[in-house]
């Protein structure tokens, strides 16, 4: 059985703002939170800083956001949201097994690498309570959707194997985020491991 787009997206239940003017107000306040995220880490994620960034009154931002942690979350959430798009694009149609693994696991990198300030952020705040978008819970999402592959190619027990493959993606994810771009490197080592390591690229 092939693999559709909407089996792997999760949808998340955001409350929009009723008016365009409002939701560009809002996209504008995410938009500067990746950029104040990219630039100065967790600790410049300030309110005050959001606002003058996307030049906005700071009363501004409470119309859209109750406090910081829900900017926050809604930064994970729409981080996720172009994850789990990009890796239904990726796999529509393909059958479970090694091909579906290897373009999920290439289009999640090119978001974590298109969008490093958020994906470093999602680090950042792994503990943080309160997130609807957790690493740790999507991790879960991401490995039951590997297990089908993993039985196909043999890998066994599937739910440990499953979350391997996990675990090796989100650290290519971070070796690359600390290189600033595609190491083609580690991803070739993806390959290998999910190949046996002895066959042609």
């Amino acid at each position: 059985m092939t693999v559709r787009s909407d089996r792997l997206i999760e949808m998340t239940d955001q409350s929009l703002p009723a008016t365009p003017k409002g939701r560009r107000a809002r996209e504008r306040l995410l938009a500067a939170g990746a950029a104040i995220a990219e630039r100065d880490g967790l600790s410049g994620l300030t309110v005050a800083a959001v606002a003058r960034e996307a030049g906005l009154a700071k009363g501004s931002f409470y119309v859209y956001f109750a406090d910081r942690e829900e900017l926050v979350d809604a930064l994970h959430q729409a981080f996720y949201a172009d994850v789990n798009n990009a890796v239904a694009r990726a796999v529509v149609g393909l059958e479970p097994g090694r091909k579906l693994l290897l373009a999920a696991i290439d289009a999640y990198l090119d978001v974590c690498l298109a969008n490093h300030a958020v994906k470093a952020l999602v680090f950042e705040t792994r503990a943080q309570p309160g997130l609807t978008t957790t690493i740790d819970a999507r991790e879960e999402l991401f490995a039951r959707l590997a297990k089908p592959s993993m039985r196909v190619l043999g890998l066994t027990p599937t739910a440990i194997t499953a979350r391997l493959v996990v675990a090796l993606t989100s650290e290519t994810a971070l070796i690359e985020m600390e290189a600033g771009h595609k190491v083609s490197g580690a991803r070739r080592a993806i390959r290998l491991m999910l190949r046996g390591g002895d066959e042609d690229l």
